[in-house]
């Protein structure tokens, strides 16, 4: 074998051993299924179960994978690694099963081993978590609609400044007449 081979198969070796062990080179790289690159209907109905893991009582609709899939956040980039990495961590610990296919608690599972990853890892698990559940209860993409989960009503609508229930942000009072003395 002539010495231009030996160091050809060598960084092929060191390059394979290290895309399979190592987060940031996966990602580096671009070292997971092209499915998950090329298909972002995939990566979609991944990141909506995923949304449907880490809000309690969530449907799982559009709005949790919108922010992980917007441009204007860093996440972006990391969306299909992402996708691809739960659907790994799913089919290693359930079985021949689709992360979005898999139950509540089942997700759950997998999120939690991604969690315990590595340090690149869990920042990319902790991170997807964090901005899911800021763009399900601040309702960033609808003003509107607000948050039923935790009482927000959403954006202000001009007609009254004044909250539905002041009483309940008043002391209670010192006499039966309700003056101070």
């Amino acid at each position: 074998m002539e010495r231009r081979d030996a160091v050809r198969y060598l960084v092929g070796m060191l390059a394979g051993a290290a895309t399979q062990a190592c987060t940031p080179l996966r990602i580096l790289t671009g070292s997971f299924p092209a499915n998950f690159k090329n298909d972002p209907e995939l990566v979609d109905q991944t990141l909506r179960a995923f949304g449907a893991a880490v809000i309690p009582g969530f449907e799982g609709t559009g709005r949790a994978s919108r922010a992980l899939l917007d441009r204007r956040f860093p996440f972006a980039r990391y969306a299909g690694f992402f996708a691809s990495d739960l659907s790994r961590r799913a089919r290693r610990l359930v079985g021949d099963a689709r992360f979005d296919l898999l139950t509540i608690a089942q997700r759950t599972a997998v999120i939690a081993d991604g969690l315990a990853g590595d340090g690149t890892t869990r920042k990319l698990y902790r991170g997807a978590i964090y901005l899911t559940q800021l763009s399900i209860y601040s309702g960033m993409y609808d003003d509107d609609a607000g948050c039923a989960f935790i009482g927000f009503q959403g954006r202000y609508r001009g007609d009254v400044i004044s909250y539905a229930d002041p009483e309940s942000f008043l002391p209670a009072p010192l006499t039966a007449s309700g003056n101070a003395a």
